[in-house]
């Protein structure tokens, strides 16, 4: 009679507990000493464990959401640099470049840095050193402005150059009838500039320094259909970028 009346005091324990509880076994047959003891191998899931693991799952499934986000920005990004659709062209850039940081650009580019496009630019100041200036792409506002004392190009190329990087690149937009995406002062004294036009071809255009004269225009053209047909570049050479 204890045996049992000890089981249905567990039971009603169980239910008036809303059944978090745990498990006991009885140990011996019948004897008032005996003592209640756990059940070898019995356990009852605690009520949270199940929110627990629902709350694990959860932030796994948003980590996963946060990555997936991350990569289509990414992506995003590396389609905006390809084409140049940022919301301060380059122009512009190298106006706020100026304003941070006097002096001539001797290379400017669209890149992407922690998620975040920005236009790159070595300068070499009027302090007669060189400086790392970044333009943020979409609000023009500058990200840094530090001095490079590692770079090691040739000074006289960057004062010899009559041309500067946006009377270049301005040229090199009229050429290729797209956005320049960056620009680089080279130590031939030429500047090597890279465009994308409306179709979503790639120009990449040589500029004289000295005189701004048109050295060079290849032309890859966009595979839109996916096809190799063997027409991919055409190059143009010639003082304006037209075909000989």
């Amino acid at each position: 009679m204890k045996r049992k009346a000890i089981i249905a005091t567990l039971t009603a324990a169980v239910l008036v507990g809303g059944g978090t509880a745990t498990a006991f076994g009885v140990a011996g047959s019948g004897s008032g000493d005996d003592a209640a003891q756990p059940a070898a191998g019995s356990a009852v899931r605690l009520a949270d464990q199940d929110a627990e693991q629902d709350k694990a799952g959860g932030d796994h499934d948003d980590d996963c959401d946060d990555h997936g986000r991350h990569e289509h920005g990414r992506d995003s990004n590396d389609r905006r640099e390809d084409t140049g659709a940022v919301e301060v062209s380059l122009r512009e850039a190298v106006q706020a470049v100026h304003k941070a940081r006097p002096g001539t650009i001797t290379e400017i580019e669209l890149d992407t840095e922690r998620n975040r496009l920005v236009w790159e630019a070595d300068v070499l100041g009027d302090n007669g050193r060189w400086h790392d200036v970044d333009i943020d792409a979409s609000t023009g506002k500058v990200v840094h402005n530090r001095v490079d004392a590692y770079k090691d190009d040739d000074r006289s190329v960057a004062r010899g150059a009559r041309i500067d990087v946006a009377a270049a690149a301005a040229k090199a937009a009229e050429a290729s009838k797209g956005t320049v995406t960056s620009a680089d002062l080279e130590r031939d004294g030429r500047w090597e500039i890279d465009a994308v036009d409306k179709q979503g071809n790639e120009h990449e255009i040589d500029i004289d320094a000295r005189s701004g004269k048109v050295l060079h225009h290849e032309t890859d053209q966009a595979d839109h259909d996916d096809h190799d047909d063997h027409d991919d570049h055409d190059n143009h050479d010639g003082d304006d970028g037209s075909d000989d």
